[in-house]
């Protein structure tokens, strides 16, 4: 993870330091939103995201799956992206 932050009402809150303490905090505000950088995410980190967010296997496979074009798909209510950072 390259970090993580956690948002309330539009403003950041929190930088947790761990997907673990990300989704436990997440856990105690329901009306919050995590943003969640990750570079190159071991297939560990990918697993725990899916069974915290309840992600659909199709999600879980693409997001696996290395060097994909950058794409937006949506997987029921989810959306699913996949992009190039700029330099």
């Amino acid at each position: 993870m390259v970090q993580a932050a956690l948002y309330r009402e539009g403003r950041r809150v929190s930088a947790p330091d761990s997907l673990a303490e990300t989704f436990r905090q997440l856990r105690e505000y329901p009306d919050g939103m995590a943003w969640i950088g990750l570079h190159r995410p071991t297939e560990g980190e990918i697993l725990s995201l899916a069974a915290e967010f309840d992600l659909r296997p199709l999600a879980v496979e693409d997001a696996l799956e290395a060097h994909q074009r950058p794409k937006l798909e949506r997987y029921g209510d989810t959306p699913f992206v996949v992009l190039r950072a700029a330099h």
